[in-house]
């Protein structure tokens, strides 16, 4: 690979890397490690684990070596890497200035002492509505849990995803269960339990098994993270290193579940050569590869704007950007049994609207990332919190798991995922407001 054109992209990157961390390291987007502020840890992630390792391995190593990608031309690297940053960086630059104007919200004042028992109400009724449904799913569908029923029959465990996708009541139950368990782990991980630890880790394992019931690798992992995070965040250990050999403990441990959990749907890659490479390239290269995809095939079609608006698919149908570009770009046929494919936000606004929207795109992009936080900020803390303080350390650890700039622009366009998420929530609020009203 060419030097001359690796040196500028890790130049680059560093620099988005510390502009991130600069602007917004006092922030709910942002991570401090001097004060122990981790609430966005996620954003954090997004940036030093998907997109900037991913970005100087595919401009350092021939992309012939990379499986995850299939239409990527090695010319093409260089300038979709550095569109990458550019947009990426107007993204952070945006928040940062929006941040500005509504400290209140975006900026930490002391944790001051919440109504734990309310709190706590609201955890156990949310964990029982969960598991009622997963009743209710065997009871109508005869469908189990995916992970136990795949360990009892030792039937590949992406035979119950796809019978999920296939089914539209068990896919919404399996969007409200990635959704409602990081929340609930950031909360019993808080102070709030702090002096119940047998009723903590009871429901962190309930927890655990409802994350896992759809059987998809990343919601179960990610609650590993969240409670990790959750508790280092609370107690705001900066970083030393009694930390930092905590962490490497804990990513340990994490890799060896992560493994774990793989062998279920890939049994092949018993190997750890095998499974390194396949981690490697999942985690990194394939987070947003669809990128690359799109600008080599350059996919255009006005009617993904369609995907983006609320309620649009009960009325009419439309195509979906991240499957067009899996089928297009990977050549396949049968659109029924697939994904959607990876990428970042850029690659679906050019896809709706060309040029100009993907210049305007991580502008908006920052403006509805920020009033999604801030909208579920004002939901939880009327209904659940009524402490300001204790859920803007809640809420961005937990929304930020589950809505990323390494997804689609559709999302996020005209708050099509804020809406979803609360229709997800508002039950749970609801059934809680109703019973704390009876309590008093």
């Amino acid at each position: 690979m060419s030097e001359i054109k690796v040196f500028p992209i890790i130049i680059f990157s560093l620099l988005l890397w510390l502009t991130y961390y600069r602007l917004l390291r006092n922030t709910v987007f942002g991570v401090n490690f001097a004060r122990g502020n981790y609430t966005g840890f996620f954003v954090f992630f997004d940036l030093t684990i998907h997109i900037i390792p991913s970005i100087i391995l595919l401009n350092t190593i021939p992309i012939e070596r990379f499986w995850v990608a299939f239409n990527v031309k090695q010319n093409s690297i260089f300038w979709i890497s550095c569109l990458i940053l550019a947009t990426v960086l107007v993204f952070y630059l945006t928040l940062y200035l929006l941040t500005r104007f509504d400290k209140k919200h975006y900026y930490f004042s002391p944790l001051f002492t919440s109504n734990n028992i309310i709190i706590r109400r609201f955890t156990r009724i949310s964990i029982i509505i969960c598991f009622c449904q997963i009743i209710i799913a065997w009871m109508l569908y005869d469908f189990n849990h995916s992970f136990t029923q795949s360990i009892i029959s030792g039937a590949n465990v992406s035979a119950y995803r796809l019978e999920i996708a296939a089914n539209k009541s068990l896919k919404a139950m399996k969007h409200l269960f990635i959704f409602i368990a990081p929340f609930l782990t950031t909360i019993i991980a808080s102070p709030v339990y702090e002096q119940k630890k047998v009723e903590r880790y009871i429901l962190l394992f309930s927890i655990l098994f409802i994350a896992s019931w759809g059987g998809s690798k990343g919601p179960l992992a990610t609650i590993f993270i969240v409670y990790f995070i959750s508790i280092i965040t609370f107690k705001q250990v900066n970083l030393k290193v009694s930390l930092i050999a905590k962490t490497f403990l804990f990513v340990i441990v994490l890799l060896f579940l992560v493994y774990r959990i793989v062998l279920f749907q890939y049994p092949h890659l018993k190997e750890s050569s095998l499974f390194f490479d396949y981690f490697s390239q999942r985690v990194f290269v394939a987070q947003i590869i669809g990128v690359y995809e799109q600008f080599n095939l350059l996919i255009r079609d006005s009617n993904y704007f369609w995907h983006g608006v609320p309620f649009a698919s009960f009325f009419i149908d439309f195509p979906v950007f991240h499957k067009d570009l899996m089928l297009i770009s990977e050549n396949r046929l049968d659109p029924s049994g697939i994904g959607i494919k990876n990428t970042l936000f850029i690659a679906e606004a050019y896809g709706m609207g060309g040029l100009s929207l993907l210049i305007l795109s991580p502008v908006w992009m920052a403006i509805t990332f920020l009033l999604n936080y801030r909208w579920m900020l004002f939901l939880t803390n009327k209904f659940i919190f009524n402490n300001i303080e204790y859920a803007k350390r809640i809420v961005p650890l937990s929304i930020f798991s589950y809505v990323s700039v390494t997804g689609g622009f559709s999302d996020l366009m005209l708050f099509k995922i804020t809406i979803m998420m609360t229709i997800l929530i508002t039950p749970f609020l609801v059934l809680n407001k109703i019973i704390n009203m009876k309590k008093r």
